[in-house]
């Protein structure tokens, strides 16, 4: 799968400074860590529960982030512990967002075909991502767009690790169904 280019993110133990800074009460501290999270955050969160929900939840997350800071025991943590914040915030919204959806609601239109059969461009794979279940897509985006172990994952979702496996296979081979539906000739 095609990944793009991210902007870069502080080196962990640079980011634990800042963590253990933000603890001891230093705001430039706080705000630098608040600027370093906010765009993968960002991206993670629009793509876990769309763009209409990603301004509500990503401004839930940064409050609970600064609300929670000082009971982070392990600063080297940070990262991963703000991607579980995000993802219980959005799949709470997606709950609610399910159990208000009217009932003739559209189902979403099926992607485009995949101009080039090589490489997967970015809009077609967040296309696709929304044909499947918000589950699968938060293991999906942070196993594939985040780079962390499956192990790494299942803690964030405190799921246990073979649920992480069936949800990320799951997911994949819901991605491929719709790929190669899209390929065939009509």
């Amino acid at each position: 799968m095609h990944t793009p280019l991210r902007p870069k993110e502080p080196a962990p133990s640079d980011q634990t400074l800042l963590v253990l800074l933000a603890q001891a009460g230093d705001r430039g501290a706080l705000e630098q860590l608040l600027r370093d999270t906010y765009a993968p955050l960002r991206r993670y969160i629009s793509r876990l529960a769309g763009a209409d929900l990603a301004d509500d939840i990503l401004q839930e997350t940064s409050i609970q982030i600064f609300r929670k800071l000082r009971f982070l025991n392990e600063p080297a943590v940070f990262r991963s512990w703000t991607l579980r914040i995000a993802s219980r915030i959005a799949f709470s919204h997606l709950k609610r967002a399910r159990r208000w959806q009217p009932l003739d609601a559209a189902p979403p239109e099926p992607a485009t075909p995949n101009p080039n059969p090589g490489e997967l461009p970015d809009a077609a794979f967040l296309s696709l991502l929304e044909l499947v279940s918000p589950a699968s897509r938060a293991v999906l985006l942070l196993h594939y767009q985040h780079d962390l172990s499956l192990e790494e994952t299942a803690a964030i979702l405190e799921i246990p690790i073979g649920t992480a496996k069936s949800r990320l296979h799951y997911g994949v081979a819901t991605l491929r169904k719709n790929l190669i539906s899209e390929r065939k000739p009509a």
